[in-house]
């Protein structure tokens, strides 16, 4: 009984925050579809928060924390490099086998039309990049998922952990088919493969993740914005 109950309290947290998001995406399609997914993941995470506050454990259980030492700072910056080339590299591979096939649905470029020649809209999706890219979807996804499917799985050795990863880039794919369409989504999933393999990798630490997430996120938002400024040629 003793092993049981911590296994089943970590699938309810499970199933309450991504069931919250779910619910709370579907609801906002209807409304504002561009901010569902945003939306969705703030209310995941403010649940996730009082969840975690409830069991006695904080963020910094699940991956957010500064590791104390030199060593650890020293090695945030080529973590954070080995993130980006895992981004890069999933991106290129997907353009490259999967797109001719499967391309990503119009929705994808639809949802980030306000960015066109706006400074305003620009810095909103610049700061939802780096909040909800950076910080919330590696919060939830990787570090709370990943790290509730061990413990409702018993543990993190053998199979679980991969098994872990597996699972939530399928739930991190799938989410982003709303607007990525089915190619979209496969590579997304791919890419939350990639970042749950990192995950492990570091030991559980969500700052490259972070870091790399919200500077690619960034710069997307910053080269439509750029790619959508009339050039007025020299007369």
């Amino acid at each position: 009984m003793s092993d049981t109950r911590p296994r089943l309290s970590a699938l309810i947290d499970l199933v309450l925050v991504l069931g919250t998001a779910v619910i709370v995406k579907e609801l906002m399609m209807s409304v504002a579809w561009k901010y569902a997914g945003p939306v969705s993941l703030l209310c995941a995470t403010l649940l996730a928060t009082w969840l975690l506050r409830r069991r006695g454990k904080r963020w910094a259980d699940y991956g957010l924390r500064l590791r104390r030492g030199w060593k650890s700072g020293l090695l945030l910056l080529p973590q954070t490099v080995l993130m980006l080339t895992v981004m890069v590299g999933v991106s290129l591979a997907y353009q490259t086998w999967l797109a001719p096939f499967l391309p990503v649905a119009p929705g994808a470029e639809d949802r980030f039309a306000d960015i066109a020649n706006s400074p305003a809209f620009l810095m909103l999706w610049i700061g939802i990049a780096i909040i909800h890219g950076g910080f919330f979807e590696e919060m939830i996804y990787r570090g709370f998922t990943i790290l509730k499917l061990t413990e409702w799985l018993g543990g993190r050795d053998g199979w679980r952990m991969p098994l872990a990863i597996v699972l939530q880039a399928a739930i991190f794919g799938a989410r982003h088919m709303y607007y990525q369409g089915l190619g979209g989504a496969l590579a997304t999933g791919i890419m939350g493969a990639g970042f749950g393999l990192m995950f492990w990798m570091f030991r559980r630490n969500l700052w490259p993740l972070i870091i790399a997430h919200a500077s690619t996120g960034t710069l997307s938002m910053t080269m439509r914005y750029l790619d959508s400024i009339d050039v007025i040629e020299p007369g």
